[in-house]
């Protein structure tokens, strides 16, 4: 069982790392501020969907690795098949959610009158790319996350959130304004 001053002594470091990461990103936001705003505003609405979702899928699967080394049904092996379904599941539930989000945020743009100088398909490809991406990222480092927690003795579920939310944060908007430079825009 955990005291709250262990959840404390290693929590608040991490924390501190996570803070000053997302302070870089947010600059690194910033930065490209003018580009989203004046030439492509619909990715702006795109930053904290891509984020949250791939945030989101990340911790899903990194509180269920936590659960399964805690109650013994997943093993510290990445040839462990309950590890890898589960993977396997962030991927799929990742890919169908970007799917439908990026339909939703083109469709959101249409109506709401916002100027979109991107094709529909591109602005698709985008997303889903960037979305695809950032789940794949983010399942290994969920895992890696859990087993290294774990095996060292630190509760994954301490860990693993704060981890995968900072690392999608930063990935996230890596990810789509480099897809965005792929795409051509």
């Amino acid at each position: 069982m955990y005291h709250w001053k262990t959840i404390v002594r290693y929590g608040l470091p991490l924390l501190t790392i996570c803070v000053l990461i997302e302070i870089f990103v947010g600059q690194l936001l910033q930065q490209q501020d003018n580009l989203l705003l004046e030439r492509l505003p619909i990715f702006l609405i795109s930053i904290p969907v891509i984020n949250s979702v791939g945030g989101n899928i990340g911790s899903i699967l990194g509180a269920h690795l936590a659960s399964g080394l805690h109650i013994g049904s997943v093993s510290l092996t990445l040839k462990d098949k309950t590890m890898r379904e589960t993977v396997l599941t962030a991927l799929i539930m990742g890919f169908i959610t970007y799917s439908f989000l990026a339909i939703g945020i083109y469709l959101l743009g249409i109506f709401t009158g916002i100027n979109m100088d991107i094709h529909f398909l591109n602005f698709i490809g985008i997303l889903l790319a960037t979305g695809f991406v950032l789940v794949c990222l983010l399942s290994i480092i969920s895992v890696l996350t859990a087993f290294i927690s774990f095996k060292r003795g630190i509760d994954p579920d301490d860990v693993v959130s704060p981890v995968v939310t900072t690392f999608g944060d930063t990935l996230g908007i890596i990810l789509l304004f480099l897809f965005i430079g792929v795409g051509g825009l």
